[in-house]
């Protein structure tokens, strides 16, 4: 693709840069090239659909889930319509957002294995798996420092320890930019350490000063920065240390400061690369500007240079309109524009990229780097009663009863239960205990019981923990068969403290994907070390 210089851009292109669409929006236009010929939009949110994606495949106009190749033509014939070539970007990159294609394991699992080489190993396969959907960019890795109050952070962030949390980042950013994939830090400026609140709902705030946030992580965030990260993602939360105007009766969001964004982030701390929002349909900002356009205006004022998730197809007349009445300036647009633009050079996207085809090789090569990390990843959190390694030959017959408010994850549970019955036991999988005769039942017909739990943001939406009947299981779990129970998590750390610190024995797997489940399996029979370190702050240290 022959690229043109910045200086002949019409001023509707240079508009159209600072526009990320659904691909809901554009894939199933009868007269596409005709829209995008008027409408050079410039970035989409390339929402692919499996099972594992929260996207309605009905929102698609299709009927089934398709592989990757179906997704890669529709980017190439629209990257064929415009230009200036779009950024396709993925969020949840590790997903398998096509039927062809693995699921990668989860940031805490890199952050567990503490490994900067996995790190940049997983940052080249989020470029792989994504580029065989004709992605070329990707909204992570989370640079905030979660705490188990800030909910939307663990789980997400690799580590809450910035000595960790940051060189890993980097290593992947270095592993998804060095292979052409557009990477970008998230949600500056961080979280709070006591926030708990979700700005899918409301506005939450960081309550520190500014000097403390300095120092922790407006430090990450600058460490990000000096790496050479292309994209960094502002969150809907307000600073008041920074701006403490008020809007819709909560601080104003950073999204829609200049204090924070243009002072901040692109003055003071030098950051020239590409600033995009977050999805601009949470509550925090729809509340503040009800009206669409009037948001748009907003957004680009403060600072921002892509706008993600616009849901108006006459986007770019609505901001041709507002340069021209003055309410936006030129100079602003060509600021955002020209930001774009350069990180596109960057990513190579004129220079007509390699096509990334997934093939059995591939998905086999992904598979192994996925259980390279989970088994490096396990943390034996206790065994007290020194039942690890289980002895083979005396378990026969298993009970495995998951606690979970993700009805998906119990069906994952296939996993572990064929690797148990690979070994030639016999395994009961249930959801739940509702009772103590139950629990006594099961503690006489097995010779081990598991207790496996999963917490995650959006997983569902909510918070971490565990309620009414998933939390009850806990309640009657050690009435009965307590030498022979162990805990098990694959989402959030935190479960064994808030629910199973009377556990002699508890593991920490980190994500539900199918090798962490076999890898947990192969530790207690001794096949599989714990190598793991504790990637976030441990209460339990403190009593």
């Amino acid at each position: 693709m022959k690229r043109p210089e910045f200086s002949e851009l019409t001023l509707r292109e240079k508009i159209g840069q600072t526009c990320q669409m659904q691909t809901a929006y554009l894939m199933n236009m009868d007269n596409l090239e005709e829209y995008l010929a008027e409408n050079p939009i410039g970035n989409v949110w390339h929402t692919c659909n499996t099972a594992m994606t929260t996207v309605n495949l009905a929102d698609l106009e299709i009927d089934e889930p398709q592989d990757s190749t179906y997704y890669r033509k529709w980017t190439q014939r629209m990257t064929k319509a415009l230009r200036i070539p779009p950024l396709f970007t993925l969020d949840g990159p590790g997903r398998a957002h096509a039927t062809d294609l693995v699921n990668l394991v989860s940031a805490p699992l890199i952050g567990a294995a503490d490994s900067e080489e996995m790190a940049e190993e997983y940052g080249k396969y989020l470029a792989i798996n994504g580029k065989a959907l004709g992605a070329n960019s990707t909204w992570s890795p989370v640079v905030d420092i979660p705490s188990r109050f800030a909910v939307s952070g663990i789980m997400r962030a690799t580590s809450d320890k910035p000595e960790r949390l940051v060189p890993i980042s980097l290593a992947m950013v270095k592993g998804g930019q060095e292979n052409g994939f557009g990477m970008c830090a998230k949600h500056f400026p961080g979280k709070d350490k006591i926030e708990y609140r979700d700005s899918h709902f409301v506005c939450p705030k960081i309550g520190s000063s500014f000097e403390e946030w300095k120092e922790t992580q407006g430090k990450v965030f600058q460490d990000m920065i000096d790496g050479g990260v292309w994209a960094i993602m502002p969150g809907h939360q307000g600073f008041p240390a920074v701006d403490d105007r008020k809007v819709a009766n909560y601080y104003m969001p950073t999204t829609l400061s200049d204090k924070i964004l243009t002072k901040l982030l692109k003055e003071e701390m030098g950051f020239n690369g590409v600033v995009v929002t977050d999805a601009i349909e949470m509550a925090a900002l729809k509340t503040a500007y009800p009206d669409k356009e009037e948001l748009f205006v907003a957004l680009l004022n403060a600072g921002n240079d892509i706008i993600l998730n616009v849901k108006r197809l006459d986007y770019i007349d609505i901001i041709e309109k507002a340069v021209k009445d003055g309410r936006v300036s030129e100079e602003r647009i060509d600021d955002a524009a020209r930001r774009v633009f350069e990180m596109k050079v960057k990513m190579g996207l004129f220079d007509d990229p390699e096509e990334v085809v997934m093939t059995e090789e591939l998905r086999n090569e992904i598979r192994e780097f996925n259980k390279k990390v989970a088994e490096k990843a396990l943390v034996l959190q206790c065994d007290t009663t020194k039942q690890l390694p289980l002895d083979a030959d005396k378990i026969k017959n298993v009970a495995i009863i998951c606690s979970t408010h993700h009805a998906p994850f119990f069906d994952q549970l296939q996993t572990m239960k064929a690797e148990f019955e690979r070994r030639g036991i016999n395994v009961r999988l249930q959801r739940r205990l509702e009772s103590y005769p139950e629990i006594e039942q099961i503690a006489a017909e097995n010779d081990l019981i598991l207790y496996v739990s999963y917490t995650a943001v959006h997983a569902p939406m909510g918070g971490l923990g565990l309620y009414a009947e998933e939390c009850a299981t806990y309640f009657f779990a050690l009435h009965e068969g307590k030498e022979k129970t162990i805990g098990v998590t694959f989402g959030s750390p935190y479960i064994y403290y808030d629910y199973c610190n009377n556990f002699d024995t508890f593991i920490h797997a980190f994500s539900p994907c199918d090798e962490s489940q076999i890898a947990v399996v192969k530790s207690l029979f001794g096949e599989v070390p714990f190598e793991g370190t504790f990637p976030y702050e441990a209460p339990w240290e403190e009593d």
